[in-house]
């Protein structure tokens, strides 16, 4: 029939419901009368794939994959935030670390998004270098009068100091990484 071809592209839509009363009624009506059509419909109401077709996806591996490779980078970023405290000490009136550290804020926000990552890869290494080299020189020029609980305050408090400074230029750098995504998201609109 010359209908046919027609009734054939209006079946999906047929089939969801989406036709004016009008052309429904045509429909059914060219359905009724051609057995071709007839069997078409009822074959393309059926879904295509059913679950025992559908290809199954182990999740749970899957997940570990993806975790595996995050804390792989998250552990090349920690190497790199030990690296540079190693490397970058604000002593003797050196402030090599400035650029490094807002280069590295910068890379880890825009790589996780979360500024708590920042936190971990720019200030607890840093801390720890530190904390571990100030005891360690204190130890190395003890002083009989000196009391033990303030020369490990004084390493506390002194790598907390170093680090804080080290971690204010990585968050400012994680900051240009936040008015990057806002200003992206803003030229999106």
């Amino acid at each position: 029939m010359k209908e046919c071809p027609i009734v054939e592209d209006l079946l999906p839509l047929y089939h969801e419901g989406l036709l004016k009363p009008e052309t429904t009624e045509w429909v059914e009506e060219h359905l009724n009368n051609c057995s071709a059509c007839n069997s078409l419909a009822s074959i393309s109401s059926e879904p295509i794939m059913n679950d025992a077709d559908r290809p199954v996806v182990d999740h749970d591996k899957m997940m570990a994959k993806v975790t595996s490779k995050l804390t792989l980078y998250q552990l090349i970023f920690v190497g790199i935030s030990f690296f540079l405290a190693i490397r970058t000490v604000i002593a003797n009136e050196s402030f090599g670390f400035i650029l490094p550290y807002f280069i590295l804020g910068l890379v880890t926000f825009l790589f996780y998004r979360t500024y708590r990552l920042v936190v971990m890869i720019a200030f607890l290494p840093v801390f720890l270098w530190f904390l571990g080299t100030m005891l360690y020189s204190t130890f190395q020029h003890t002083e009989s009068d000196y009391n033990f609980f303030m020369m490990v305050f004084d390493a506390i408090y002194g790598s907390f100091l170093m680090a804080g400074i080290h971690f204010l230029f990585a968050i400012l750098g994680a900051i240009v990484g936040w008015l990057f995504f806002k200003f992206k998201e803003s030229g999106d609109k």
